[in-house]
């Protein structure tokens, strides 16, 4: 059969001939559709609505049960989450971001996992530890952790997985405040509502943490925001190192150990449990040095205001203290410059801090309590009577100038590999030179250390050291100019 062309008015009846043929088919019972399309149909009856705003009901009701549901259906999602999973999060703002990525390091996933960072740091925030792994001879530390993702592993036979994220900052000025440290958030998760095994991973975490400064001691100091700053980690310097007389190592070891002791005793006597210390005298004589050796000898951290720092304030300083730990040294050096007399010294004028605010934050009402305070001054004579006063100020530690005895001491320390004969002959023959009480500690200390390989030349130049100070001579051989 030849075919046929059709046209375009052909089309157009045999269009109009079949949409009769399905005009004449019947409507569609809205009964049939269902339950809830009965109920619409029932209700759109006795509201006398039309066939077309029924389907417009019909289509809302189901739009609505739609929306509904998404959005309570999240609310109920988060609540079955919360009764079946148990979650820590862990903020890289926080110092417990350090204990985490610490315990992760040493995590036998983290040594085997195939996605992984690497880290030559685990302080908070992104920031560098001041004197960790700086050496010129060693290398930087290494620490492997998880990559940012979801990981997966075993604890204490439970099944735990953790999620790193990094966030990216919304815009430029957030990311300057972070000044281009990258903010992190770990979250560890398990399943069940009990949150034990998470309490012992954290708790297993810090004990973990702390034991690698159990030899060192931690130095903290105030950044310009107002919060305490881990600066610098230590070794313990032992006391036998510090030469000054025994009876003052050893009383003041004695009075630390026993106010750390001795808590309840001053709740039952209604006592503020602070102690204070001020140790002053000539520069150079071992003021802060002795601290150092304290804070290891008693096992504490010390925590450094300076007074000169031009962001503090009052309020700043308050928090502060505030916010040092109850066992703790709290140590402010060179008092004397900051305040003379209630007035701002030479050094602190550019800072807001009152002798009000100063004293208030000593042991003011919200003044820590357990901490050890110790302050420094080369100048008692300067510093006003009411900030070292009985209460404030408990014992008071003059460091002078090197006696012979010290300079007999001083000068076997430096030579250790002396048989004991030529160390006490030698160490003799040097501290009978060296006049009593005329020169500091640091200035034999500096003489010494122009000879520390030839204990003999030390010997022989000693008194032509001594002369050229009686002398008024520049040439200090104590000191070294390099041109």
């Amino acid at each position: 059969m030849p075919s046929v062309l059709i046209g375009p008015p052909y089309v157009s009846l045999l269009a109009r001939r079949h949409a009769r043929a399905f005009s004449s088919l019947p409507p569609t019972d809205p009964v049939n559709t269902g339950s809830l399309g009965q109920f619409i149909s029932t209700v759109a009856d006795k509201l006398g609505l039309g066939e077309l705003a029924t389907s417009g009901l019909q289509l809302a009701v189901v739009g609505g049960a739609v929306a509904g549901f998404r959005y309570f259906g999240g609310f109920l999602f988060e609540y079955l989450k919360k009764q079946t999973i148990a979650a820590v999060d862990f903020d890289s703002r926080d110092e417990s971001y350090s204990w985490i990525l610490n315990w992760l390091n040493d995590l036998p996933y983290s040594q085997n996992a195939s996605r992984f960072s690497v880290s030559t740091t685990i302080t908070r925030a992104g920031q560098r530890l001041i004197g960790e792994g700086l050496d010129a001879h060693k290398l930087p530390p290494v620490y492997f952790l998880p990559a940012p993702g979801i990981h997966i592993f075993m604890y204490k036979n439970r099944l735990l997985w953790l999620s790193r994220e990094r966030p990216q900052p919304t815009s430029a000025a957030a990311a300057a405040m972070v000044q281009n440290a990258a903010l992190e958030r770990i979250q560890i998760s398990t399943f069940g509502r009990s949150r034990t095994v998470l309490q012992d991973l954290v708790l297993d975490a810090q004990r973990k943490y702390i034991e690698r400064d159990l030899s060192r001691t931690v130095v903290y100091a105030a950044d310009q925001y107002g919060a305490w700053r881990r600066t610098r980690s230590r070794p313990k310097r032992p006391l036998s190192t510090i030469v000054i007389p025994n009876n003052v190592k050893s009383d003041l070891v004695v009075d630390a150990q026993e106010f750390l002791g001795s808590e309840q005793w001053y709740s039952d006597r209604g006592i503020p449990y602070r102690r204070g210390y001020l140790l002053y005298g000539t520069p150079g004589s071992g003021k802060t040095s002795f601290v150092y050796s304290l804070a290891g000898e008693l096992g504490l951290n010390i925590y450094v205001v300076n007074l000169s720092n031009k962001s503090l304030t009052d309020d700043t300083l308050g928090e502060l203290v505030t916010e040092t730990p109850s066992r703790c040294i709290l140590l402010i050096e060179d008092v004397d410059a900051a305040f003379v007399q209630r007035t701002k010294g030479e050094g602190s004028t550019t800072n807001s801090i009152t002798f009000s605010g100063l004293l208030n934050a000593i042991d003011g009402v919200a003044a820590q309590e357990g901490r050890i305070l110790c302050m420094t001054t080369n100048h008692i004579e300067k510093l006003d009577a009411a900030l070292i006063r009985p209460g404030r100020i408990d014992v008071r530690v003059h460091f002078g100038n090197a006696t012979q005895s010290q300079a007999y001491e001083l000068f076997q320390k430096f030579y250790p590999s002396l048989t004991p004969d030529q160390s006490n002959a030698m160490a003799t023959a040097f501290a009978s030179q060296v006049p009593d009480m005329r020169f500091s500690m640091a200035h034999v200390q500096g003489f010494l250390m122009s000879h520390k390989q030839n204990p003999e030349k030390a010997v022989e130049t000693v008194s032509q050291w001594v002369s050229s100070h009686d002398s008024n001579s520049s040439n200090d051989s104590s000191t070294t100019d390099k041109e």
